[in-house]
């Protein structure tokens, strides 16, 4: 009995654990990806820019732009809340020891006034892994930072001074730091906003806004027919699919669009899925070999009883109330390793996960009846072999050995 509570508590405890990890995997994996970057643009609607590009990255001039504003009203929306961290940007082109170079303008780190309360956003927020050497411009208007392939080409380091001539005029600002972003930012500048807007002669607008929002991998599958099934559609429409946050927060700022950055946020959805499907797998080899465990312990109490079993049958028990009796006692011990296992698959959980993400696992109670319906499938899987093997036996021949 013991054995057999031993091999069902380990199969529905590594199930539970497997379970409870897949739960929050998906946002666990997002929050982790979310510091990567951002996952969305906000743009002007019809500007060319597209966010998946690989080569130049322009906007047109003529009319198409957004005002600074449009980062606060990210947060007036349904989905405030899964909006983690906004910045927006201004680009343009200086000279520069001879040669052009594209600048961006933005915020690094802002105070944003919102319905909720200031909301500290920015550049060093947006982009959390990307290492600077020095530090990030203060809002001074004085200095610049520079992508790494930038100050190696100008060969200036941080602490030193570089001369910027836009059109009719030149500004001195010093190199704050160097930043290791790669792709074609490590050959962008960066520059307090205002002094952007002050440059290009385009006070109060911004070219786009790159932000970083929590979102569900989105399923291959179309969205309910409202009319056929509309309780389906309202809970797919307020599921934070990248379609459904994308609109929501275009219709927050009329003339505006949110495009998703496609590769990375089907990248993410990749590999949630195949972490979903990995967990799947370990927990059904965890199951199967829960079941064989079962058997294994279930025939060796029958090979050990069969003269009881023998005695049973030659004082007329039936075949079925055999079954009952060996059915109901592995079903008993079956549910209280299921009630075990989900107790133990809980904590184990939790201290796998630890304080890897910021927020800490948390039991999940609709696993419990999962637990036992499947330690209720491994008793039925586990006493089927035994069970046959029981009614089987000659009682002649059993009470005569």
């Amino acid at each position: 009995m013991l054995l057999s509570l031993l091999a069902v508590t380990l199969g529905t405890g590594v199930a539970t654990a497997l379970g409870t990890l897949a739960l929050q995997v998906g946002d666990d994996l997002a929050r982790t990806l979310r510091a990567a970057g951002p996952n969305f643009v906000l743009r002007p609607e019809g500007a060319s820019w597209r966010p998946d590009a690989v080569g130049e990255a322009r906007v047109p001039r003529a009319g198409l732009a957004l005002p600074e504003s449009a980062v606060a009203s990210l947060r007036s929306t349904f989905w405030r809340n899964n909006v983690l961290e906004a910045a927006p940007e201004l680009d343009l082109s200086l000279r520069v020891q001879g040669r052009v170079v594209d600048v961006t303008g933005t915020w690094f780190a802002r105070d944003v006034a919102t319905r909720q309360g200031p909301w500290r956003t920015g550049m060093a927020r947006l982009h959390p892994r990307w290492r600077v050497t020095g530090a990030w411009p203060g809002e001074d208007y004085s200095e610049v930072a520079l992508g790494s392939e930038l100050a190696r080409s100008l060969r200036v380091s941080p602490g030193e001074s570089l001369t910027f001539e836009p059109a009719g005029a030149s500004v001195r600002l010093k190199v704050s730091g160097t930043v290791m972003a790669g792709g074609l930012d490590a050959r962008r500048a960066w520059i307090p906003l205002e002094l952007a807007q002050r440059l290009s002669r385009r006070p109060g607008e911004v070219d786009r806004v790159a932000l970083s929002a929590m979102v569900r991998p989105a399923p291959r599958r179309d969205a309910p027919d409202p009319a056929r099934d509309p309780e389906a559609f309202e809970k797919w429409m307020c599921t934070a699919y990248p379609a459904n946050v994308a609109r929501d927060l275009a219709a927050a700022l009329p003339g505006a669009e949110v495009v998703p950055l496609t590769e990375l946020v089907a990248g993410e959805a990749g590999v949630v899925n195949r972490l979903h499907l990995l967990m799947l797998l370990l927990a059904l080899a965890a199951i199967t070999a829960s079941t064989l465990g079962l058997a294994s312990t279930t025939t060796a109490t029958v090979v050990e009883r069969s003269r009881e079993f023998g005695l049973m049958r030659a004082m007329g028990a039936t075949g079925t109330q055999l079954a009952s009796l060996l059915l109901s006692e592995t079903l008993l011990v079956s549910l209280a390793g299921g009630a075990l296992g989900w107790l133990a698959g809980t904590g184990a959980a939790a201290l796998i996960r630890g304080d890897a993400f910021a927020a800490p696992a948390t039991a999940q109670p609709l696993l419990l009846p999962a637990a036992l319906v499947v330690a209720g499938g491994v008793a039925l899987a586990g006493t089927w072999g035994p069970l046959r093997l029981a009614l089987r036996l000659d009682p002649i021949e059993v009470l005569r050995g």
